[in-house]
């Protein structure tokens, strides 16, 4: 009979280890980006009661053990926020955070910044970090596409950037956000023009808006007249071009050329090749044929142009998209990445070491931090990235209150196993007397 006190004492032992973890389960039912995790139970070992063959089952079971404990890593809940730093991952995958030169990992996008300066006594060089709220830093890749300039006070970018490459596993680092960031100045080198000028004899004029290196929004003006001396097929019309400042005030540089049109409006051969914008040449493009400007009576008369470039811009704000590139805004309507947060994957998950808090870290279980890649080898994030959003916990009330009682119900169970088993143990000596 001893062996059902070892059944009962283990069965007690191991229903309190499930008790303990469907507790700190609930406990942590508000946390952000908490796992919740589950207990395994096991035979512990049993005795064959005879050697001799039976058509049926012989031995008898000594007891219960907790085996192991596994995470449990459904998706939470996506919880808006109104903070765009605050992220979420939607799908499998981990923020990477850094703390003395380890990494971390964890499904917690509740950060915030931590804010210092990069050079020493200049406040326009500060940088703000991405942190965790335990001060970790979040990591991910930076690009090289923006310097630090103490003649402008602020931070310049450098190559404006669509999107931002993942570098390896090995080479990310802590993401910085520059507080004071500036677009440089594109001035305009090439300006198109299209429209139609008609047949009749009065003057034609289309305008278009350049800019100038000193980020001045300046004006190109085309003035067309007839020609005095007309070809014998066709027609062909003066051009006086100027380039002046927006207002007319200043006159940067003026050209005198001829367009000649084709019979039915085509343009054949024009003169007019480019114009000095305060400094910059712009390309002046009439098109060819019918591409841009004609000459032709049988449609309504009028003018358009396109032209590139753009003024300087200020930084007005960050955002962060669905593959975790970090975009900057600008006063002057341009967007540039300048960095994307890292997401990681392992091998096995459930091999991952919980470090307190919501944090993880590797183990020879889970295998070294990868990121998955795309059909051209290219690292992708393998979720998508809600800037905005936090993950809630994914216990459930329901589920971890069950299991509380299916626990609470098996712990008296195995008490009372116990005080039959001593009740019998009892009787049995009572007997001998």
């Amino acid at each position: 009979m001893t062996q059902g006190y070892y059944a009962g004492i283990s069965g007690i032992q191991s229903h309190q280890y499930g008790l303990d973890v469907v507790s700190d389960n609930l406990a942590n039912i508000s946390t952000t980006g908490y796992k919740g995790s589950t207990t395994e139970f096991a035979d512990l070992f049993s005795k064959v009661i005879s050697s001799g063959k039976t058509p049926t089952s012989n031995d008898i079971g000594y007891g219960v053990k907790l085996q192991t404990t596994s995470f449990q890593f459904q998706q939470g809940d996506l919880m808006p926020s109104d903070r765009f730093n605050d992220l979420a991952l939607e799908g499998s995958g981990w923020f990477g955070v850094i703390s003395k030169n380890q990494d971390f990992y964890t499904r917690d996008g509740h950060f915030s910044f931590d804010t210092y300066q990069k050079v020493n006594g200049d406040a326009n060089s500060s940088s703000a970090r991405l942190v965790t709220a335990d001060g970790m830093y979040v990591s991910g890749t930076m690009l090289s596409n923006f310097t630090y300039d103490a003649g402008a006070g602020a931070y310049v970018i450098t190559t404006p950037a669509d999107t931002a490459p993942l570098s390896k596993v090995a080479s990310q680092g802590i993401l910085e956000f520059p507080t004071l960031l500036t677009y440089p100045v594109e001035p305009s080198t090439n300006a198109q023009f299209f429209g139609n000028l008609g047949v009749t004899n009065e003057t034609r004029m289309m305008s278009a808006d350049v800019i100038s290196t000193s980020s001045e929004r300046n004006r190109l003006k085309l003035t067309f007249t007839q020609s005095a001396i007309q070809p014998s097929v066709g027609i062909a019309w003066d051009i006086a071009a100027a380039a002046t400042s927006n207002d007319g005030s200043i006159v940067y540089d003026t050209k005198n050329a001829q367009a000649v049109f084709g019979l039915s409006g085509e343009l054949i051969s024009s003169t007019l090749t480019s114009i000095n914008n305060d400094g910059t040449p712009v390309t002046i493009d009439l098109g060819a044929n019918y591409s841009g400007i004609i000459s032709n009576s049988g449609i309504d008369v009028g003018g358009s142009s396109r032209s590139n470039g753009t003024t300087g811009g200020t930084l007005t704000k960050y955002g962060i998209n669905a593959d975790g590139v970090i975009l900057a805004d600008f006063s002057n309507g341009r967007q540039s990445a300048i960095g994307r947060v890292a997401v990681y994957h392992f091998q096995n998950d459930q091999g991952l070491n919980r470090e307190g808090g919501t944090n993880f870290a590797e183990s020879s279980n889970s295998g070294k931090p990868l990121f998955w890649t795309d059909g051209a080898g290219n690292a992708i994030t393998g979720a998508k990235v809600r800037s905005g959003m936090l993950e809630a916990s994914n216990v459930r009330m329901d589920v971890g209150l069950t299991d509380m009682i299916i626990l609470q119900r098996a712990y008296q169970a195995n008490a009372k196993t116990i005080t039959t088993v001593d009740e019998m143990i009892q009787k049995a000596l009572q007997m001998r007397r």
